[in-house]
């Protein structure tokens, strides 16, 4: 089949009047870009996704640009449905790690830009501008935001609080790395205001202890330190572009820049260092060793006897072989003073009395008459009151074999009167108890566990709390089981009761629905423990190793330690923030600017 062929003369005649004028197209070209950079600059999400859109009305677009707002950022709503839930979902990131730290350091910026006399002086006054009428704008949403924070942390719900800051800084990163895709960002902003936003929950962080009402293995002053930590990664951004110059008026805002980077971390890593005490500097075996040898009477000598008791008492049943020469000495003194009956009693537990330093006890003799007397024909043996101020004259008796064996039945009769008794009344402690079940140990007549198991137990049930507040752990065993009523606060754990319900515990056994979990909280190492730390370290090893206790798993670690781990994912997404997010770009004067050699550029 034969084809005629077109010549290339006729077809280009033919599509002739189809040829654009190159001067029209490029008008049309110029037209068309002008038109979209002015849509862009209007409105910067203009064909976003509505939830990018519905988040910058919360996000003010002129903080991550540097520049004024526009006209058509004011006009920005959250979407509706889901876009709209998730826009507020990201709001108390907004206001705590953005616009807290943009409205802050615009504030000191623009004071320091004044004396400089510096020419950004109208685009920073812009920007403090936007902050100021972000915030006049959702007073009532920031403030419910920090009055939640607050109440959260006051009440010792610090998990529940980093985990919604943490879901919503998710959502917030989500919308800077979109808004860094556009090229709009501003490091030094997003990183100071993250800095700043750490530095507040720190603060609030270290207060939560005021209602700690959760179990925790690790002191939570670590969450503080982990807080401040973030501050020190992120300080290097709020210091950026700061070069070394000289003193002078131009350059002062310069030196103050580099006070604060030598200043603050000093200070910030004194404070970290003294909240990581426990980790830095544990009480071991060898420390609380080193302390039970070099007791020196504090002030409260009944208190620090007591403390040292415990601890003493430990190291000896750990086989440490403590030298309690020292001890010795300060209760040579003791004895030829007022011969305190307490003291006395834990002189002579943990072994500082030898037999021939008991004749100089001036009430011995009186008082070991008084508990050995035949009762009155037909009268049951007495209960021995005040069991902790006789105490050592028992224990003086047994080593002195001043008790006959009619002495010893008739004593032992006394001190079962005393168990149950105090087994029954409501103003038992746990520290009589222990010492009626020890002194029958010293008598070689020791208590028949069986029979006083199950009421001991219940006893140590009562005794057990979970009340926490005003700085007070929860988790220990209470002094009294009798509080008055109406006085306002409840009574929490002490930590002489706990060292002595442990003891009970390696007696008697642990109650079955008692949660050990909440003893080693409360026995935990923290800063706000000082001289009797080593008392809590002692009553926590003999915890750890009583009969058939399990340690805790590393899943019961990571639940208990949950709000810890979720202050290292907030400090992690505050330097993701401020690391993806672009460094500042200087705005090209609108006369320079030509579309057309930015679309070939």
């Amino acid at each position: 089949m034969p084809v005629n062929l077109v010549s290339d003369d006729e077809l280009r005649a033919a599509l002739r009047p189809y040829r654009v004028d190159p001067a029209t197209f490029e008008v049309g070209v110029r037209t068309r870009l002008e038109a979209a950079q002015r849509l862009r600059a209007d409105d910067p999400l203009a064909g976003r996704s509505p939830f990018l859109r519905s988040a910058a009305a919360f996000l003010p677009l002129a903080i991550l640009a540097g520049c004024k707002a526009s006209p058509a950022e004011s006009k920005l709503a959250p979407a509706a449905g889901g876009y709209k839930l998730l826009s507020y979902l990201a709001f108390p990131a907004i206001s705590l790690f953005v616009l807290l730290g943009a409205t802050i350091f615009s504030v000191v910026k623009i004071r320091g830009i004044r004396e400089r006399n510096d020419s950004e002086l109208a685009d920073q006054q812009a920007i403090n501008e936007v902050a100021r009428q972000w915030w006049s704008r959702h007073k009532w949403g920031a403030a419910g935001v920090f009055a939640a924070t607050l109440t959260l942390a006051a009440n010792g719900a610090t998990w529940l609080l980093f985990l919604s800051y943490v879901v919503s800084f998710g959502i917030l990163l989500y919308v800077l790395a979109a808004f860094a895709k556009l090229g709009m960002g501003n490091r030094e902003v997003v990183g100071s205001s993250c800095a700043m936003g750490l530095m507040f929950l720190g603060q609030i962080a270290g207060f939560s202890g005021i209602g700690e009402q959760e179990i925790h293995f690790l002191d939570q002053s670590l969450v503080v330190a982990v807080f401040y930590g973030g501050t020190l990664v992120l300080l290097p951004f709020i210091l950026v572009g700061s070069p070394v110059a000289n003193i002078s008026g131009q350059q002062m805002g310069t030196v103050r820049r580099w006070m604060l980077a030598v200043i603050y971390p000093i200070i910030v890593v004194s404070l970290m260092a003294r909240m990581m005490n426990p980790i830095l500097w544990p009480a071991t075996p060898s420390r609380i060793k080193h302390h039970v040898e070099s007791f020196d009477q504090a002030p409260h000598q009944l208190v620090s006897w007591q403390h040292w008791e415990i601890a003493a008492q430990w190291a000896i049943d750990s086989k440490l072989d403590p030298d309690l020469s020292n001890p010795r000495r300060l209760l040579a003194k003791e004895i030829s003073g007022g011969q305190n009956r307490f003291i006395l009693s834990s002189a002579l537990r943990v072994g500082l009395l030898p037999a021939d330093q008991l004749s100089q006890l001036k009430e011995y003799q009186q008082r070991r008459h008084s508990l050995v007397d035949a009762p009155p024909s037909g009268l049951k043996p007495q209960v021995i009151t005040s069991l902790n101020q006789m105490d050592w004259v028992i224990r003086a008796a047994v080593l002195r074999q001043d008790f006959s064996p009619q002495e010893r039945d008739l004593l032992e009769q006394r001190l079962h009167a005393t168990l149950e008794y105090l087994l029954e009344t409501s103003y038992v402690t746990l520290d009589e108890l222990l010492r009626a079940t020890q002194l029958l140990e010293v008598l070689d007549r020791p208590v028949n566990r069986d029979q006083y198991r199950e009421r001991v137990q219940n006893l140590l049930r009562k005794f057990h709390t979970k009340n926490g507040g005003g700085f007070q752990l929860a988790g220990g065993f209470k002094t009294y089981l009798i509080w008055p009523a109406g006085s306002g606060i409840a009574q929490t754990g002490s930590l002489e009761p706990t060292a002595y319900a442990v003891e009970l515990m390696e007696i008697y056994g642990v109650p079955d629905d008692l949660d050990l979990n909440w003893v080693r909280s409360f026995l935990k190492p923290t800063a706000l423990r000082f001289n009797d730390k080593w008392v809590a370290a002692a009553t926590l090893d003999r915890l750890n190793h009583l009969p058939g206790v399990m340690p805790p798993t590393w899943l019961e670690f990571l639940y208990y330690e949950r709000s810890l781990l979720a202050a290292a994912v907030l400090v992690g997404l505050c330097f993701y923030a401020t690391v993806c997010s672009p460094k500042l770009k200087p705005i090209a004067p609108e006369e320079d600017h030509d579309p057309l050699k930015t679309t070939s550029g």
